[in-house]
């Protein structure tokens, strides 16, 4: 065989090589969690599988002193029913993330279940739209307002310090 038809052969099978390795799935950033209370910092992040078509993973991750800490996986069939514990402190879980009806392809709403008030047990829910936009990354919403950053506000008592969450800023 000539050096002349096996060059442009090996060229073409390298292009689409690495066209193919360029559509694999990428993480990408779903929201940035931040608290008054301390400097951590927590992200949630996810992956489509290579058509960009649903969400494959999705993980909540803790970082300290800018450290990835704690990174775990939750199942998307775990949201549904009780759905996933993303905070517990003692034996309060103080967030949790859950849905009716949410599916890997087109989204749904979620809802964000706070501890509003432990001496009470007083809990209060956010609601969040969650979507795929042209570009096929997910986005999320509250009351019509898209938002890639939650900060919790503490709720605090006089005598007892910390006893839940006051309320949740949704912002860009």
């Amino acid at each position: 065989m000539q050096l002349t038809k096996v060059l442009p052969l090996a060229l073409s099978i390298l292009a689409l090589s690495t066209l193919l390795n360029a559509s694999e799935a990428k993480e990408s950033l779903l929201c940035v969690v931040t608290s008054d209370l301390d400097s951590d910092t927590a992200k949630l992040t996810y992956e489509m599988d290579e058509d960009g078509r649903k969400i494959t993973h999705l993980w909540s991750e803790k970082w300290v002193n800018n450290k990835l800490a704690e990174r775990t996986e939750m199942q998307m069939q775990d949201l549904l029913g009780d759905g996933v514990i993303l905070n517990k402190k003692d034996k309060y879980v103080t967030v949790r993330l859950y849905s009716h009806n949410f599916d890997d392809e087109r989204g749904g709403v979620l809802y964000l279940d706070t501890l509003y008030n432990a001496v009470n047990g007083q809990r209060k829910e956010y609601m969040i739209e969650v979507s795929k936009n042209v570009n096929n990354e997910i986005e999320m919403a509250n009351n019509k307002v898209m938002f890639n950053r939650m900060k919790f506000i503490a709720k605090k008592s006089p005598i007892l310090g910390p006893i839940g969450i006051e309320k949740v800023n949704f912002s860009k």
